[in-house]
């Protein structure tokens, strides 16, 4: 549990308190509601939960779980560092912006005409949009002591358990306290041999006064193509956001850059509290 985490706090100049732990993965045939990797808790305008992580080869899902305090609206984002990222976050620029309104400007039709293509490509992707690709989330909450599915990306459009994913995503999902599992997967037309780095978050509320962050290493069935056992998690409140990021990028060597990008746009946009 992120509560039971020992040590000093990094406390940033809006007096926000900076907690950090690992968790190791586990694959496939242990990778149930009973091994999910524990995120700790959260409560109205308390805390904020991010997660690292990676859909490394052996590996098709991972599954959180997040303890609710409280009722209240909840949130949650998830978003890949796939080779476009960097790409993304340039979209994202200001210098990108400038180029648009000189488009606007000079060629108001071929600029309708690229957004209604960028528009179309965006709903092709699904709920999660551009930034999820080659993701897609599934939630679950617990009901007379079982799992029982709330939201999920891929369902059909006209489901309930499309709709609550879509307002979970937007944050107008009313959750009630209690338990929740988060099973984060590769989108079904995604080559299961690409591994894909995502960043996922979680809050209740505006406002927070705790960032906890969680940072997945590798398990061991990827490392030796076994099985692995109950994950094991060590705490450390004294890590910087930076720190564990360069962990994660020593693991991860091949998608290290993409994923640094990815972060540091991440960190941007919950600065700014509208992930």
């Amino acid at each position: 549990m992120v509560n039971s985490i020992s040590g000093a706090t990094n406390v940033d100049d809006n007096g926000v308190n900076h907690w950090e732990k690992t968790v190791t993965d586990v694959n496939d045939i242990d990778e149930k509601f009973s091994n999910a990797r524990d995120l700790g808790y959260m409560r109205l305008n308390y805390a904020r939960v991010s997660a690292v992580g990676n859909l490394a080869l052996y590996d098709t899902q991972d599954i959180y779980k997040i303890q609710v305090q409280s009722n209240g609206k909840l949130t949650i984002g998830l978003r890949s560092g796939t080779e476009d990222e960097e790409e993304n976050v340039l979209n994202l620029s200001e210098y990108q912006q400038k180029l648009d309104e000189l488009k606007k400007l000079n060629d108001p039709e071929g600029y309708a005409k690229e957004q209604e293509e960028l528009r179309k490509k965006e709903e092709a992707y699904g709920l999660l949009g551009s930034a999820g690709e080659g993701l897609q989330i599934q939630v679950y909450t617990v009901k007379n002591g079982k799992e029982v599915l709330i939201g999920d990306s891929t369902a059909d459009p006209d489901s309930k358990e499309y709709a609550n994913m879509e307002q979970i995503l937007n944050g107008e999902y009313r959750a009630k306290k209690g338990d929740y599992y988060i099973k984060v997967s590769r989108s079904e037309d995604f080559d299961s041999r690409t591994e894909v780095p995502y960043l996922l978050q979680i809050k209740q509320g505006s406002d927070y006064k705790h960032d906890y962050l969680t940072t997945e290493q590798e398990s061991d069935d990827t490392k030796n193509k076994t099985t692995s056992n109950v994950p094991m998690t060590n705490y450390n409140g004294t890590l910087s956001a930076v720190n564990a990021l360069q962990i994660q990028a020593q693991r991860y060597q091949a998608t290290a850059q993409m994923l640094e990008v990815g972060y540091q746009n991440m960190a941007s946009i919950y600065s700014k509290n509208k992930f």
